[in-house]
């Protein structure tokens, strides 16, 4: 596949930069809806949009009939502005899709891994570059040039202080970004899979055009991407929201370990704990998370015991989360933080343990990092074309 540049900077004007924008981000939407969102004049609302019609970045897609009766002209993102692909390198699964700008899917492709913890071991690199090659041969020639590409990963902070062993798996995917098959001129970012997550829920789902909220992930790890002034707060590090450095445990006589907080709440510990509490006349223990809520979905006892447990624990930490930050909105999400049964007891301890703040759960499920890494590289593309 060929690695030659692809792609070049229009000079577009400020106004034809905000259409441009205004369309990638929302829906189709005619010149008088755009002109009043954006603040625009009627001429020059013309002139932005004949230029953009006349780079091939915008088109016409049907028309919309306002309550004078008269009809208007619809526009999007052309497919010819280009695309982009997102890619989620998790514990246990890697996904590669690619997106036009207006955030419709056009490829996508999954693949299982091996269980991997914090290294990117070379079966996932592998398998990334397949995923990656074979997307892209999906996407073809009709969808413009490829922009940007986006991978969200758990990545732990790169702190001045510590430059091996936790930050294995951030090296791992800042190596693979460099052998994508992609066009040498493409960038590829990496970006932490939690704020990618809380990028997606604020962009197209439940906490859309919230000013601020909190994305709560509990499952293999743990984590919160925190929107403040509908901006991701990155922190002086890129570390906001890495509470799993959270000092735990923390009372009299106990000394707190590193990522102590992670280790106790993360999925494998509650495994740990559900196989250790498990009566051996009952037989096996469930082998996984989802095993383990469906038993207590079923009405087990001891699953049920050993889920609102683990809730209450969750309850705790968005406790501190608001504590710090007073979001006005958690976010659950994560393999485990996503169930419905976890939701009743984090509100039960956040109304007992601090004051009333709203609790729900993402409206995006598995898809909300993939989806996240998608739309930040729309936001990349979109400076990359017009600035």
């Amino acid at each position: 596949m060929s690695t030659a540049p692809t792609t070049e900077r229009y000079e577009l004007t400020d106004s034809a930069r905000a259409v441009l924008r205004a369309l990638a981000l929302g829906d189709p939407a005619s010149r008088p809806a755009l002109g009043e969102a954006l603040g625009l004049s009627k001429v020059t609302m013309s002139v932005a949009v004949s230029d953009l019609l006349k780079l091939d970045l915008v088109e016409s897609r049907g028309t919309s009939r306002g309550p004078t009766g008269r009809s208007a002209v619809l526009y999007s993102v052309a497919p010819a502005a280009g695309h982009v692909l997102g890619i989620e390198v998790g514990a246990t699964r890697l996904q590669v899709a690619a997106h036009s700008l207006d955030g419709g899917q056009i490829a996508a492709r999954t693949e299982a891994l091996p269980r991997h913890n914090l290294n990117v071991t070379e079966a996932a690199s592998s398998a990334a570059r397949k995923l990656t090659e074979r997307v892209r041969a999906d996407v073809g020639d009709s969808n413009g040039p490829l922009l940007a590409v986006v991978i969200a990963a758990p990545t732990l902070p790169t702190l001045p202080t510590r430059n091996s062993g936790a930050n294995q798996l951030l090296d791992g995917v800042q190596q693979l970004a460099t052998q994508l098959p992609v066009p040498a001129d493409v960038p590829v970012i990496v970006e932490n899979n939690v704020n990618c997550a809380a990028l997606a829920e604020h962009r197209i789902g439940v906490a859309r055009d919230r000013e601020m909220f909190a994305y709560l992930q509990i499952g293999v790890k743990i984590g919160v991407g925190i929107v403040v002034g509908h901006r991701l707060l990155r922190g002086a590090h890129g570390a906001a929201g890495e509470v799993a450095m959270g000092p735990f445990p923390w009372a009299p006589g106990l000394a707190p370990r590193r990522a102590g907080l992670e280790e106790y709440l993360g999925s494998d510990a509650l495994m740990r704990r559900c196989a250790a509490a498990w009566p051996a006349r009952r037989g096996p223990a469930p082998q996984d998370a989802q095993a383990l809520f469906d038993a207590a979905a079923q009405g087990d006892a001891t699953a049920r015991q050993l889920v609102d447990q683990h809730a209450r624990d969750i309850g705790g930490l968005a406790v501190a989360v608001l504590s710090v930050i007073d979001p006005g909105l958690i976010v659950l999400g994560g393999g485990v933080g996503q169930n419905q049964l976890v939701v009743p007891e984090v509100r039960r301890t956040v109304q007992e343990l601090a004051w009333d703040t709203e609790v729900t759960v993402g409206a995006l499920g598995d898809h909300a990092t993939l989806l996240g890494a998608v739309h930040t590289a729309i936001d990349r593309a979109l400076d990359r074309i017009a600035g």
